[in-house]
C-alpha cells in the first residue's frame, strides 16, 4: 500500500517518526540498523571535468554569449584526485556522440588561436578524440577543454580509484547526453534508444555489471522502484559498498527513449529523474535548494534521492555567500552538488565540504540522529 506524501515542512522528529514506520525497531539489545543509501549526504562535483577555457577561447565566448563567460570560469581537478584528495562521491559527465571519431578533435576555437599565432595549451596531445566513442566536454568548439576526454577514460579512473578503495560509499555518476552547440559549427549527433544502448555498452566495457547498483537491485521484488524506495527504502550501506550508481541526467527526449522499454527501468542501468509518482521514481533532480526546500525535505522524507546545487554560474564562490549551501544541506538533499569543493581565492574562502571534510555523513533529515558528523565512507 503506497503511504501518504510526506508534509512539505518536516521537523527532525516527524522525519525521525517516518524513518521508524519504514524501518521499524530493532530488538531489544540489538544494535540499531546501518544506513541505507537515501539515509547518507554526500557532495559532488557539477561538470566534474570541467577544465576553464583558454585564453582566445574565452574571449570569443565572451564576444558570442556574454552571460554565459562568467559561469565556466573554474576548472575541477582530475577525476582521481577528487575522488581520493576531496572526497567527493557524485561526479558529473557530459556526454556526446562520437560514432566515427574526430567530431570534436579540431575545436573552431583552437582552430583560431593557431591562425593568431596564439600560444595556448594543447587539447589533445594523444590524439584521444580521433578515435570513435562517447566523448566528455562542455560545449564543442568553444568550451572544450577537459580532464576526460572519452567516457572510457573517466570510467576507467573511476574504476581504478573504486578498486583500491573497495569499501567506499557508491559513487553516483550522473550522465548528461548532450547535442547542443554554438552557431551552426559542429553538430553533435542526437541520442536515441540505439544511442543510449550504445551508451550503456561503454559503460560495460569498462565497470563489470556486478560493480554497478541497478533499478533492478533497488526494485527487487516490488513491482515499481517507487513502491521500492517508499516501502523498504534503498539497499542498505554495507550491501552497496564498492558500487557505482549511474544516473541518466536528462528530461526529455533521452529520457524518453530510455523509458520506452520499460517503465519501471527493467534491464536498464540507469535510473532517471522523473515525478515523484512515476513508476520509475527513486532519484529526483531538483536543482534550486533555496525555492524547492520544503519539496526536498518531503521527497527525501519518503525514501527518495535528491540531487541538488550548492551553487550555480560561479555566483556563490564570487560573493562569499554560503546561504545557497548551508540550505542545500539542510534540506537533506543526499547529493549536494558544487563548482568549488575547494575555494577560489581569486574570489573568496566560499567552498562546500561536508563538516569536518569527511566523505558521507549521517542524512540530517532522514538520519538525524544517526552518527553525527563521523565519516560513515570505506569504515
Amino acid at each position: 500500500m503506497r503511504r501518504a506524501a510526506a508534509p512539505a515542512a518536516l521537523t527532525a522528529a516527524t522525519c525521525a517518526l517516518l524513518l521508524f514506520a519504514r524501518v521499524g525497531s530493532a530488538p531489544a539489545g540489538a544494535a540499531p540498523p546501518g544506513p541505507r543509501l537515501d539515509q547518507l549526504q554526500v557532495v559532488g562535483t557539477h561538470n566534474s571535468y570541467h577544465v576553464a577555457p583558454d585564453a582566445v577561447a574565452a574571449r570569443l565566448i565572451q564576444a558570442a554569449a556574454p552571460a554565459e563567460a562568467p559561469a565556466i570560469e573554474y576548472t575541477h581537478r582530475p577525476i582521481r584526485e577528487q575522488l581520493e584528495r576531496l572526497g567527493m562521491r557524485q561526479l558529473e559527465f557530459d556526454l556526446y556522440l562520437d560514432p566515427a571519431g574526430g567530431r570534436y578533435a579540431r575545436p573552431m576555437a583552437l582552430r583560431r588561436a593557431a591562425r593568431a599565432g596564439a600560444d595556448v595549451p594543447p587539447h589533445d596531445p594523444e590524439q584521444r578524440l580521433r578515435a570513435p566513442g562517447i566523448k566528455i566536454l562542455h560545449s564543442p568548439d568553444f568550451d572544450f577543454r577537459t580532464t576526460a576526454l572519452t567516457l572510457h577514460d573517466a570510467l576507467a579512473e573511476v574504476r581504478a580509484w573504486s578498486a583500491a578503495h573497495p569499501r567506499h560509499v557508491p559513487v553516483f555518476l550522473l550522465l548528461e547526453p548532450k547535442f547542443e552547440s554554438y552557431w551552426p559549427l559542429t553538430r553533435p549527433p542526437a541520442w536515441d534508444g540505439a544511442a543510449l544502448a550504445t551508451l550503456e555498452a561503454e559503460v560495460l566495457a569498462v565497470l563489470p555489471r556486478d560493480r554497478l547498483l541497478t533499478p533492478d537491485d533497488v526494485r527487487g521484488t516490488a513491482p515499481t522502484l517507487r513502491a521500492a524506495v517508499e516501502g523498504r527504502g534503498w539497499p542498505g550501506l554495507e550491501a552497496a559498498r564498492g558500487k557505482i550508481v549511474l544516473l541518466l541526467d536528462d528530461e526529455g527526449a533521452a529520457r524518453a527513449a530510455y523509458l520506452a522499454a520499460s517503465a519501471t527501468l527493467a534491464g536498464r542501468l540507469c535510473f532517471v529523474t522523473v515525478a515523484r509518482d512515476h513508476p520509475a521514481a527513486a532519484w529526483i533532480k531538483r536543482n534550486d535548494p533555496v525555492a524547492a526546500f520544503d519539496e526536498i525535505r518531503a521527497l527525501v522524507a519518503a525514501g527518495f534521492l535528491v540531487r541538488t546545487r550548492a551553487d550555480e554560474a560561479t555566483r556563490e564562490a564570487r560573493a562569499g555567500d554560503g546561504a545557497r549551501r548551508e540550505r542545500a544541506f539542510a534540506s537533506g538533499a543526499q547529493l549536494v552538488s558544487t563548482d568549488f569543493p575547494e575555494a577560489d581565492r581569486r574570489w573568496s574562502d566560499y567552498a562546500v565540504r561536508l563538516p569536518g571534510g569527511v566523505a558521507a555523513r549521517a542524512n540530517p533529515v532522514t538520519w538525524p540522529t544517526g552518527s553525527g558528523d563521523r565519516d560513515l565512507d570505506g569504515e
